[in-house]
């Protein structure tokens, strides 16, 4: 049973969840790169444990966990940390 559709659990709610973490892991550390692993970390990990729920027979492998989300995500959360790490790091020095 399943309880959210799967097209809003893919595009709105896993998207924010990842991006939104990474993100906020990056402006803690005020590291930029911190955000794209942390992003793709915790999209492969949600992806395996679709893949396991929805599909038990099939056997997991690198190749069929990883989807061309693990790329865009990435990215866009490099973006947004692009703009945010420098920010907040602006204006600690202006405090």
């Amino acid at each position: 049973m399943r309880l959210i559709d799967p097209f809003l659990m893919q595009l709105f709610i896993v998207p924010l969840i990842v991006i939104g973490l990474g993100v906020i892991a990056s402006a803690l550390a005020k590291k930029v790169f911190i955000a794209p692993l942390i992003t793709l970390f915790l999209n492969a990990l949600y992806e395996i444990w679709y893949m396991k729920h929805y599909y038990p027979e099939l056997e997991i492998s690198f190749t069929s966990c990883f989807t061309s989300w693990n790329i865009i995500f990435p990215l866009m959360s490099l973006a947004v940390s692009i703009v945010v790490v420098p920010f907040l790091k602006q204006k600690n020095k202006q405090n």
